[in-house]
């Protein structure tokens, strides 16, 4: 009869540890959940991005931090940023994450961290790799380009076009305030100085290049040229307009191609 009586023990005992032990490896169904969209992005140098990280919080919002780093180093400068979720229904909540690829970031490995406590204290996180490629604007900005060629394309034949007292120029183009300078060298040209350029930049889908400049004699008298870009490396740099030549009983439709060639 003892020996029933502790075996009934026993089981009981058996039991009530599995069911403990059960209980122990079931998971909190309310644990926070996040879901960000897209995790790795590619973009160019000076483009904004955008992603969105979504939240399911059924205990409440704790906080959210974002952090970044830069070829795994912590970028100080970015620091640990605090940010607010907003709600979009019930227990879910959404940050919208605003970035600029950074021109100094190209060819690194950079990673946004985003670190979510909920109300209890329960721990989620979701990590972002950003990739940063050239744009044309950072690729122009980063030589001095000197002409090589300007073929008149609408000749017949077609034909080179470029003076000899040009075939010295050097164009710097500068990134941060969109100024440019040109070297005119030892063999300038008779009228060398007398426009002054004043700003440049690439269209968003850099199909487009464009500079302003005005007279040294006339500051109201400005002129914009627009080109289109045939091709850009960091090597060389190809481009075309099309320039209204009827004060010289040509058409108004005659075609350049620039080509410059990295300094």
């Amino acid at each position: 009869m003892k020996r029933i009586a502790l075996l009934i023990i026993c089981v009981m005992v058996s039991t009530t540890i599995f069911i403990v032990s059960c209980k122990k490896d079931t998971p909190d169904p309310n644990l926070p959940v996040l879901k960000l969209h897209p995790v790795n992005v590619t973009g160019k140098s000076g483009q904004d991005l955008l992603d969105t990280l979504d939240i399911v919080a059924p205990y409440g919002i704790g906080k959210l931090l974002i952090s970044k780093t830069i070829n795994l180093a912590p970028d100080d400068t970015f620091g640990v940023q605090s940010v607010t979720p907003v709600s979009i229904g019930e227990n879910t909540f959404r940050y919208i994450f605003e970035y600029t690829y950074q021109p100094t970031e190209v060819n690194k490995l950079v990673g946004i961290n985003f670190h979510f406590e909920d109300s209890k204290g329960n721990a989620a996180e979701k990590d972002l790799t950003i990739n940063t490629i050239p744009s044309a604007a950072q690729i122009i900005a980063s030589h001095k380009w000197k002409l090589i060629s300007k073929m008149w394309l609408t000749a017949t034949p077609p034909s080179e076009s470029e003076n000899d007292c040009e075939r010295d120029n050097i164009w710097t183009f500068n990134y941060d305030d969109s100024t440019l300078n040109v070297d005119y060298g030892s063999s300038g040209c008779t009228f060398d100085g007398f426009n002054i350029y004043d700003k440049w930049w690439v269209s968003p889908d850099e199909k487009t290049f464009t500079d302003v400049y005005h007279s040294v004699f006339n500051t109201s008298q400005i002129t914009t040229e627009v080109y289109d870009i045939q091709s850009l490396s960091n090597d060389k740099w190809v481009m075309n307009i099309t320039l209204d030549l009827t004060v010289f009983g040509l058409s108004d439709h005659e075609v350049f191609q620039y080509t410059y060639q990295a300094q």
